[in-house]
């Protein structure tokens, strides 16, 4: 039994699961899952973005005499759409926060409008 739990048993075991988990992180299959999951957040947050503009935003720039959100209204539109993606997600079993990034969603809501914008 001293033998198992000895430093080059110890070493020896670390060294093996270490090599299995750096293939497993670079196998195909969980680059496959890694990527269907980004595209189903992606889907969320497009589904989030287009939510937000037909309840919120069309109704801000039907209200404004110009015609266009202010800073303000734009920061509580992207709220909006953050927010309407996660519960959009959450139905269809998705981590959009944990998927996208925390820090990259805003900037993903932003490129989505552009587009939308640009269509």
């Amino acid at each position: 039994m001293s033998q198992l739990v000895s430093e080059p048993a110890l070493t020896t075991l670390g060294a093996v699961l270490g090599g299995l988990w750096a293939f497993f992180k670079a196998s195909d299959w969980y680059q496959r899952a890694r990527d269907n999951r980004f595209a189903e957040a992606l889907n969320a947050l497009e589904a989030g973005v287009q939510q937000t503009y037909d309840v919120y935003v069309r109704a801000v720039k039907e209200a404004s005499a110009d015609g266009k959100l202010s800073s303000e209204e734009r920061r509580r539109a992207r709220e909006l759409a953050r927010d309407a993606a996660i519960a959009f997600g959450r139905t269809r079993g998705v981590d959009v926060i944990g998927s996208i990034g925390h820090d990259y969603i805003d900037l993903w809501i932003t490129k989505l409008v552009k587009q939308r914008k640009a269509a």
